[in-house]
């Protein structure tokens, strides 16, 4: 009787499948952070301004520690630039230092 075997997904696959998550993750997150940072540019009260900007800023933070350890095409690369240099921008108007 042959032994059974069991549907593996390749590791390319999974690897491939993981990547394209953060990558998701990285653009997504960076369009997140310029809706709080537009937010807290905007913003009359002073609390929501310094809670919108924190949140803004731990995002650019995280993304700038995760992008290094993700493949990015070109057009995904350029795309994520310019948001965090509008984000970094928008952060700096806002008081943040770098």
């Amino acid at each position: 009787m042959p032994a059974k075997t069991r549907n593996r997904v390749p590791q390319h696959d999974i690897a491939d499948w993981a990547n394209k998550a953060r990558r998701d993750f990285l653009q997504i997150d960076s369009q997140v952070a310029l809706t709080f940072s537009g937010i807290a540019l905007a913003a009359s009260n002073e609390e929501k301004k310094r809670r919108t900007t924190r949140t803004a800023r731990t995002a650019y933070d995280t993304i700038m520690r995760l992008r290094n350890s993700v493949d990015l095409t070109d057009a995904e690369k350029c795309k994520l630039d310019r948001n965090l240099e509008q984000l970094k921008s928008e952060l700096l108007r806002l008081g943040e230092n770098f």
